[in-house]
């Protein structure tokens, strides 16, 4: 096993690398580095050998510089590597072969002839080799020629004070071998061995020996299959010596049926068939030819060629065997290596996108590749005619058949190549352009020994042609027919082509001219240019042919008619693949209608700004969603602020405008209006407080309608404010007026009210005190007169329910007709309350907000009670916050169970007496009459609800009223 080990150098390699690292994890240290060290020193050569002592030196250089620079435990682990790799190198100074310490590795080597060794070294003279080791290298160089595998032997080599070294001699084939093999390898120490006896196989022992100078390996053997003489070298090749291949595995002899050493030497599927034949040879006495694969000592199957002869005596009897094994694994490798050559040749040949065919030296079909028989559905069968020529009926369009036949013969004829357009038939029974081309092959005396063709489809190339000369034309005809005029100069500036369009444009007779056509369109192009554009337009023209800008300009050219047109010209150089410019593509268009209409829209711009600056109003534009895009000069003015000055990052332009320049206290109110017409696109209409420059708020009425394309989509939102600081300032006087004459009013109706109850009153309150004093003094009489007394009392009852019918006729004054009542939204009451009400809310810097819970039902109310109530809620909210002049009153509407329940807050003072004020002629206002909030309670509990008041947090007062979903009205109160 250790000689296979040393004959194999990747396993031994593998082996020292699995037992140093169990070295190194069992002993905790680097020892069982050597081990792997050692078989690299050991079969390493050139430069792997001089890599592993270059990095012995640098890890030795390494750990002593470790050593001296760093103190305690590294210094310790650097000295053991030191020490480590100081060992490792004297091991390698012992294993390295004498030849390579003695410098034989330096020597260049030769290419030997064939046959002749060639060693790791030199090769010696004769008389330097052992006298037992010239066979053997004789045996190798022949071994090596015969089977193309190299061989590599130990022998002994004379030094030059006598002495023998063993040293290794490597014996090429001296031929090229287009496969890899590897070298047999033997060594001095090889097992090997020779009978005792030779017997009978005298004779067959020396033919053995002859064929072994010629083949380098022999064998004989004697008539009953057992080995008597094998080459030495082929004992070590397998791994087996004499008594092994002639081992008894059983109890019956080989050629009885039992089985041999050598046979575990055989592949196992080749194993019987080599037992069997030899067997029927030395039955028989036939020659023994086979081929099997027989195990090296590597480990590895190689395929040998084995023949045998038997030796007779003179009576004719088989005395012995002789024969030879020949290394035939380079043949089968070279044999496998060319048919996987051939084959990838057939598949190249096969798959390429091509139609690929060959052809005698005569005309006549040989070979079509796969592609073009399933193309094209031909075989050679079909292609060729009776008398083995070409016939290309059923692959040729009859419109080109009689050409190609003719083109064909031609090219046989003279030997000149093939090639021709056509129209193909392929398998489906369609017809393809394509192209052939063919050459001839010629011997050494230049006769055409076969032709080579390749059939391409081009039928996609001869479409696209075919397109792209249509479209030219159809381009051509665009060229001429596009409304502009279109050029082209050479990179000198040379006008080389004028489109159909200019020609006509500038009035020119293509059939007339005589001088070269650039000459006469530059000519035509120069007398064209209006004289007070000339020199601007060839200065500019010139400056970019000389930098390769992009050409622009506006300019007059001359009409045939002699009329001057304003044009816009353009132009753009053509660059090849370096950058040079090949030529100038450029367009003219005729804008002076275009300039004319931009004139006249210019001047409508100015009448319409000017308009818009004139006109005693501010006014503005926004984009679709708000965002401001114009603000009229009258507005910047006012606001002392232009259109972007207010932007600032993380915000819109729109809210930074809102908080600058609108009232806090109406700010929300406008975004939520103005964001309301935004996403419904209803215009925008509110009167609000607006900041002045000097930083005073001005009222103004803003309105904003949504100009709209043909689509009805938004484009822009435009506005106009209108200052109303004066007309505010008079409304608020006019109010004030008018609630004085109404407190007056309500002052004169109370005291005619008062007159009218005292006199109603006072005639039966004057009865019933006149009766009063009667009955007291019959009740004080001695003795009282009790009877009296009691129509005394009669009567006061009867002047009392006077009095009650009396004060019932007042109240009658107060209860309103009871009306049919209709299903009514208490959204819609409270809106129309809070605007009749807004006037007032404006007036007193109040803002009143409305807050409706979705869903609620309608109830049956009578619409104009209920806004009586909530305008008198409002009011006495609106007055309570009067003094403070900035805050909101809240209304807020809910559903609690089967009641809607209806809350308006104030931030006022607040009420001192909460149960009072429901009174009749109670009231917390210097001029009120209290009467109003005794009516709204009436009316409340009418529609058998509930009207009653709680203080608000941190200041001011709710009043709250319920209305039943399903309102009755109170006949009974």
């Amino acid at each position: 096993m250790v000689a296979a080990l040393r004959r194999t150098p990747p396993a031994l390699m593998i082996v020292s690398l699995a037992v140093g690292l169990a070295a190194c994890w069992s002993t905790r240290t680097l020892f069982g580095v050597l081990a792997p060290l050692g078989a690299v020193f050991l079969y390493a050569r050139g430069y792997w050998l001089l890599a592993a002592w270059i990095g012995l030196l640098i890890a030795f250089a390494a750990s002593a510089l470790a050593a001296l620079f760093y103190p305690g435990a590294i210094r310790e682990a650097a000295l053991s590597l030191g020490a480590l790799v100081a060992v490792a190198a004297y091991i390698g100074l012992l294993l390295i072969p004498a030849s390579l310490r003695r410098g034989n590795h330096s020597a260049v080597p030769r290419r030997p002839e064939p046959g002749q060794p060639e060693g790791l070294g030199p090769v010696p003279a004769h008389g330097a080799i052992h006298p037992d080791d010239r066979a053997a290298i004789a045996h190798a160089a022949a071994y090596a020629f015969w089977t193309g595998v190299p061989q590599v032997t130990g022998y002994r080599l004379r030094q030059p004070d006598g002495s023998y070294h063993w040293t290794e001699l490597r014996a090429e084939p001296g031929y090229g071998v287009s496969v890899d093999v590897d070298a047999m390898i033997s060594r001095p120490d090889d097992r090997w061995s020779v009978a005792e006896s030779l017997g009978t196989t005298m004779e067959a022992v020396k033919a053995a020996k002859v064929i072994e100078s010629l083949h380098g390996k022999a064998w004989a053997f004697d008539a009953m299959g057992r080995f008597t003489y094998v080459t030495p070298a082929a004992q070590v090749a397998i791994d087996m010596a004499l008594e092994d291949l002639n081992r008894r595995l059983g109890e019956r002899e080989f050629i009885d049926g039992g089985e041999a050493g050598w046979m575990r030497g055989v592949h196992p599927d080749d194993v019987d068939r080599a037992a069997s034949t030899l067997r029927h040879c030395l039955k028989t006495g036939e020659p023994w030819n086979i081929e099997y694969r027989m195990l090296r000592a590597t480990g590895q199957y190689v395929w040998h060629r084995i023949s045998a002869r038997p030796t007779r005596d003179d009576n004719g009897q088989i005395t012995g065997w002789f024969g030879t094994s020949i290394d035939i694994d380079v043949y089968k490798k070279t044999e496998a290596a060319l048919r996987a050559r051939e084959q990838h040749l057939e598949q190249l040949i096969d798959t390429v996108p091509a139609m690929i065919w060959s052809m005698t030296g005569a005309g006549h079909p040989v070979y079509l590749n796969r592609r073009m028989m399933e193309v094209t559905g031909a075989t050679t069968e079909t292609v060729t005619a009776p008398d083995g020529s070409l016939t290309l009926k059923r692959m040729i369009h009859p419109d080109f058949l009689e050409q190609a036949e003719r083109t064909f013969a031609r090219s046989v004829a003279t030997g000149a190549p093939y090639a021709i357009k056509y129209l193909q038939r392929r398998a489906d029974g369609t017809y393809r352009w394509t192209e052939t081309r063919a050459e001839a092959l010629r011997d050494e005396a230049g006769q055409i020994i076969r032709w080579y063709g390749v059939s391409v489809d081009i039928h996609d190339l001869i479409t696209t042609q075919t397109e792209l000369h249509l479209r030219k034309q159809e381009l051509t005809r665009l060229v001429d027919l596009v409304p502009s005029f279109l050029w082209r100069l050479t990179p000198d500036g040379a006008p080389n082509f004028f489109n159909r369009r200019f020609i006509d444009f500038l009035g020119l007779d293509e059939g007339s001219l005589e001088q070269p056509q650039t000459e006469q369109y530059a000519a035509a192009l120069k007398a064209a240019v209006h004289p007070d554009d000339a020199d601007r337009v060839w200065a500019g023209l010139k400056a970019c042919l000389s930098s390769g800008r992009p050409f622009a300009m506006r300019y007059r050219l001359r009409r045939h008619d002699g009329v001057y047109r304003w044009m816009d010209g353009r132009a753009e150089p053509l660059l090849d693949e370096d950058g040079s410019i090949i030529q100038w593509h450029g367009l003219s268009h005729d804008i002076d209608d275009q300039l004319r209409v931009e004139e006249a829209l210019r001047e409508s711009e100015r009448s319409l700004r000017q308009l818009v600056e004139t006109l005693p109003a501010l006014i503005y534009c926004a984009a679709p969603n708000g965002e401001p895009i114009y603000r009229s000069e009258k507005l910047r003015e006012f606001l002392g602020f232009g259109l972007a000055d207010k932007d600032e990052e993380g915000t819109t332009r729109l809210t930074g405008t809102l908080d600058a320049i609108i009232h806090p206290d109406d700010l929300p109110d406008v975004k939520e209006r103005y964001a309301h017409s935004l996403a419904t696109g209803s215009p925008y209409a509110m009167k609000h407080r607006l900041r002045r420059a000097d930083g005073a708020y001005r009222w103004v009425e803003t309105r904003t309608a949504a100009m709209r394309n043909a689509e009805g989509e938004i484009i822009q939102w435009n506005g106009i404010c209108f200052e109303i600081e004066d007309q505010v300032r008079a409304q608020e006087a006019l109010t004030l007026t008018q609630e004085r004459l109404a407190r007056a009013a309500q002052a004169a109706s109370l005291a005619e009210l008062s007159a009218s109850i005292a006199h109603e009153v006072n005639q039966p309150l004057a009865a019933v005190v006149a009766n009063s004093h009667a009955c007291q003094r019959w009740l004080t009489s001695d003795p009282p007169n009790l009877e009296r007394a009691q129509k005394t009392v009669e009567r006061i009852i009867r002047d009392a329910n006077s009095a009650a019918d009396v004060v019932g006729r007042v109240r009658a004054l107060f209860r309103q007709t009871v009306e049919a009542r209709n299903l009514w939204q208490l959204d819609t009451i409270l809106h129309e309350a809070r605007d009749l009400m807004l006037e007032e809310a404006t007036r007193r810097r109040i803002r009143v907000e409305v807050d409706v819970e979705p869903g609620l039902p309608p109830l049956a109310l009578d619409r104009i009670q209920i806004q009586q109530v909530l305008v008198n809620l409002i009011r006495n909210g609106l007055e309570a916050m009067e003094p403070a002049q900035r805050g909101a009153l809240h209304i807020r509407s809910m559903r609690a169970g089967e009641l809607i329940r209806t809350e308006v807050r104030d931030t006022g003072a607040g009420i001192s007496a909460i149960e009072k004020v429901f009174e009749p002629f109670f009231s917390t206002k210097s001029h009120g009459m209290g009467m109003g909030l005794a009516i709204s309670r009436t009316i409340i509990e009418s529609h058998g609800g509930r009207l009653w008041a709680e203080d608000n947090q941190p200041s001011g007062a709710i009043f709250i009223f319920t209305l039943p979903v399903e309102a009755k009205a109170d006949h009974d109160r």
